[in-house]
């Protein structure tokens, strides 16, 4: 298992936003519990940054790393729309053929992870007759300021602006956009041990055995992709909005048995992870528990923990893992 928790300090970003309220296009806001100075606990709206945005810059990632190394990709991911083999008119133009009952569930699921390599990591959902669901094997949290104390370090603030309108009236439109500054932290995890591994019980697929031919491979690809979330590659509206970001500090495990990093909120997350990694490692009797940490920030980094310079050297050391 792969798991990170990352802090970005980004200014003036519109990444993420939900709806057009007249003029205003508006950003994505979110209720966090705050603990004040008074013991108290509070409630504050906050901008945020959906999951669901970063699942779609990692998987639009991943179908660019995929053609690059030979995998499948499906016609439809390849688009970059991850419609995940929903329908039966899905399955007709990626010619896949549905399941006939629930017992043919696996063999559907085989074929359509070697069909397309983003709904092996990214999981899908056939609603068909006899619905077959695979999880998906990367998993994004919100992405939230840190929650420090009752002054969180995030703003939010509508810039105003004109642009062309063929109106008879006049030939400029007015419209303001939301805009956040804020020190982000988000969190992933990726169950690398689960990447071309069949989750639906049923007999075995004649198929099975190219998929795990393949495996590494996947892995590989699923490790890359995060690159484009580790460098802040993600969200929306950036083509005159495009945030100034930049990679504080994180702490990313690999380990052999389940494991969350703390949540990048207070400065001492990377000693707190490191530590409690430790005692999990003992209690599951692991083998395996690296921790590795980009540390732009001057945080304290316990010796156990490998410091690299980039993500760019981050996604190497971890690829190198791969068996």
């Amino acid at each position: 298992m792969i798991s990170g928790s990352v802090r970005f300090l980004v200014n003036l970003e519109s990444l993420n936003g939900v709806e057009s309220i007249g003029n205003l296009t508006k950003h994505r806001t979110a209720p966090v519990v705050v603990k004040a100075s008074s013991g108290e606990y509070m409630i504050r709206y906050v901008p945020v940054v959906s999951g669901e945005a970063l699942a779609h810059a990692y998987q639009s990632t991943l179908v660019d790393i995929a053609k690059t190394m030979k995998l499948p990709v499906g016609l439809f991911s390849s688009q970059y729309e991850f419609t995940k083999f929903s329908t039966d008119e899905i399955l007709k133009v990626e010619n896949v053929y549905p399941p006939k009952d629930y017992n043919d569930a696996r063999r559907f699921e085989v074929d359509v992870m070697l069909k397309d390599v983003v709904a092996d990591i990214g999981g899908f959902m056939y609603a068909g007759r006899a619905p077959v669901r695979r999880t998906s094997r990367i998993k994004f949290g919100y992405m939230i300021p840190a929650l420090k104390d009752e002054e969180v370090p995030a703003q939010l603030e509508a810039q105003f602006h004109v642009r062309f309108s063929n109106k008879p009236q006049g030939g400029q439109a007015v419209f303001n956009v939301e805009v956040s500054s804020a020190l982000y932290v988000l969190s992933f995890e990726l169950d690398d041990d689960l990447i071309a591994v069949p989750s639906t019980v049923g007999e075995r697929s004649k198929y099975e055995e190219k998929l795990e031919e393949s495996r590494q491979a996947r892995v590989e690809a699923g490790i890359k992709a995060l690159y484009s979330i580790l460098t802040g590659n993600f969200g929306g509206k950036r083509s005159r909005f495009l945030p100034s970001m930049k990679l504080m500090s994180l702490v990313v495990t690999h380990t052999d048995f389940p494991f969350i990093p703390e949540p990048a909120h207070a400065d001492n997350y990377v000693g707190v992870t490191v530590n409690r990694m430790e005692k999990a490692r003992r209690i599951f009797n692991g083998k395996v528990s690296d921790a590795y940490v980009v540390n732009n920030e001057g945080l304290k980094v316990p010796s156990t923990a490998k410091v690299v310079s980039t993500a760019e050297d981050l996604i190497d050391e971890l690829a190198g893992k791969i068996k």
